[in-house]
């Protein structure tokens, strides 16, 4: 049904080749996984399936993409949108209006359904996607991982023969994620054929027919389910995959009450987002050492939580105490740095050498150096940040949130577009960065939970449900059927 046939592409004249002779075949109603490091080239290919690449993204392009014999290159985009969905790293890129029942009909629209058809085919995505809390909302209001929902729902809402998902996990929670295996699950059993780039294998394990590794721009293996699912761990780990099965991680579990002498106290803080309340009377204290995951579902109000403590939205009631002196939200700046889940609202220099410049003035270029070497990014020190993967531009914001003179720092889904490798590395900078500041992580990370965290904290409606301490004691596999 697929056939990318001796491709090569590079997105610029002088630029090093994203991907190089790749060929791949796709046969009608296969579930595909790409797999690899970060900035292997998996999106890229991806672009390649859904026609960005030659239509609207300039480069280098040689050798052919074909649909059912169809060559891409000389189809229409909007023929092309008849056949093939695309779900893309970042959601917000495809939203096209500021309201989700808007977003569910633009493309039926758009390709001239009826009205009664249109109703009745949101209807149906509406119900078997669950997704009921969606509707009737602005699309700036939802949470990160409502977003990539939304853009899953209005794919699914047109019906296309082939879905290509770019890191359709990196901001679902759990309940989210089980969610999306449901559709896909759905869409497979329709004979649907489904291209996914992911780092977080987990939970497609069961679904995967193939799962094809890219390296640097090629084709390393193309395995089939059977010799995927019998890797060793260690080779898994070499190959930088995360892993194939969570764990049932068995934690001591301690109830955390709030020391009113600690260095950070927060006492009935509320705080409220477009005249909605999102944070109601939340209280807790930490310590330098903490590193405390932030869970819940998605719209719980962890990042608006987050933005307040830091001083990106000012409270409404409640105070934030630092070693006994209160914090107005604008002194709170000056105590704080927080990495965004979308980082390239961060990003603004036209160089990754001068990001690090415009939060420290006296950091010296070696230093950067070591960072950046730290972080795998020292071959782009002159790149712009924009230019970077989805996983490096990640990688970039943690690492100058490293050289940064702040008491606490706070990561929004950091693991977001990392592989194996990288998350551990971000694991490893975040227990240093422990020793000195006080860290928050929002995550809806099982891995990085497991690995970097000693505290959880729970939040629901705006309210702290559980605030415990953890202690991992042993895992045991979870088994998929």
């Amino acid at each position: 049904m697929i056939n990318i046939k001796d491709v090569t592409f590079s997105y610029g004249k002088d630029e090093e080749r994203e991907l190089s002779n790749i060929n791949i075949k796709i046969k009608k109603g296969e579930f595909v996984l790409l797999c690899g490091r970060s900035a292997c080239g998996k999106t890229t290919i991806t672009k390649l399936i859904n026609g960005l690449i030659p239509h609207f993204i300039e480069g280098n392009f040689n050798g052919d993409v074909s649909i059912e014999n169809d060559k891409l290159k000389n189809l229409d985009m909007y023929k092309i949108s008849e056949k093939v969905g695309s779900v893309f790293q970042n959601p917000k890129t495809q939203f096209f209006n500021l309201d989700s029942n808007s977003e569910l009909t633009f493309g039926l629209e758009n390709i001239g359904m009826e009205r009664e058809m249109i109703n009745q085919r949101v209807e149906k995505t509406v119900k078997d996607l669950r997704i009921e809390i969606l509707m009737n909302r602005n699309v700036f209001k939802l949470s990160g991982g409502e977003k990539q929902i939304l853009a899953i729902a209005s794919i699914y809402a047109v019906n296309p023969d082939i879905y290509v998902l770019d890191e359709p996990s990196a901001s679902i929670d759990e309940h989210g994620r089980n969610i999306l295996h449901d559709v896909l699950e759905k869409l497979k059993a329709q004979g649907k054929t489904i291209i996914v780039a992911e780092h977080r294998i987990h939970y497609l394990i069961d679904l995967i027919d193939r799962a094809v590794y890219v390296e640097k721009g090629k084709i390393k293996m193309d395995y089939s389910k059977k010799e995927f699912l019998k890797m060793t761990e260690m080779k898994r780990k070499q190959l930088g995959l995360r892993t194939f099965y969570l764990h049932d991680t068995q934690f001591q579990i301690q109830e955390i009450e709030k020391d009113v002498n600690a260095a950070l106290v927060v006492n009935k803080l509320c705080c409220s987002y477009k005249k909605k309340k999102v944070i109601n009377e939340v209280s807790f204290s930490a310590e330098k050492g903490d590193i405390i995951a932030i869970t819940g579902l998605n719209g719980a109000g962890k990042s608006t939580f987050m933005r307040c403590l830091c001083g990106l939205i000012k409270e409404s009631n409640g105070e934030i105490c630092y070693e006994g002196h209160k914090l107005s939200y604008k002194k709170r700046r000056e105590y704080c740095y927080m990495i965004m889940q979308d980082v390239a609202h961060q990003l603004f220099s036209d160089s990754v050498l001068e990001e690090f410049s415009l939060l420290n003035k006296n950091i010296s270029e070696e230093e950067v150096d070591t960072v950046l070497m730290t972080f795998d990014l020292i071959d782009f020190k002159d790149k712009h940040p924009m230019a970077l993967s989805g996983g490096q531009k990640q990688r970039l914001a943690i690492a100058v949130a490293t050289m940064c003179q702040k008491k606490i720092i706070i990561f929004d889904e950091p693991t977001s577009g990392l592989d194996y490798g990288n998350m551990c590395k971000v694991s490893e900078i975040i227990k240093t960065l422990a020793k000195d500041h006080i860290i928050f992580v929002i995550t809806h990370d099982e891995e990085l939970l497991e690995m970097a965290c000693n505290r959880k904290i729970v939040l629901n409606k705006g309210k702290i449900e559980k605030d415990i301490g953890l202690m991992n004691l042993k895992q045991s596999d979870r088994k998929i059927n």
